[in-house]
């Protein structure tokens, strides 16, 4: 399995985790401090992944563009819902976007 097919498939599982912890959390106050908790750890998964998936040598670099730029959004959502966790206020919306149908492919 090449790089890419290794962390497609880590990206995968992280995306559907990420996935779960936002159905998890449908119905749930947006400031609910274990939501945010829940949540906060499948941001930061996502980002990492986006990018070592841009750090790849055979990512183009318009795919690694992309990636980064999905990693920086994810990274914001984390630190949004940390601060909540925390017992924080976020700034500004923080509603979470919702998860992109067929993220799996």
């Amino acid at each position: 399995m090449s790089d890419l097919q290794q962390l497609a498939a880590q990206w995968q599982a992280a995306y559907r985790a990420y996935t779960d912890a936002h159905e998890a959390n449908r119905y749930v106050a947006a400031d609910d401090p274990a939501a945010a908790a829940r949540i906060a750890p499948t941001y930061r998964r996502v980002a990492r992944l986006w990018r070592e998936l841009a750090a790849l040598k055979s990512t183009p670099w318009w795919a690694k563009a992309a990636a980064l730029h999905a990693a920086e959004t994810f990274d914001h959502q984390a630190e949004v819902n940390e601060r909540v966790a925390a017992g924080g206020q976020a700034t500004g919306p923080h509603h979470l976007h919702a998860p992109v149908e067929g993220g799996e492919q």
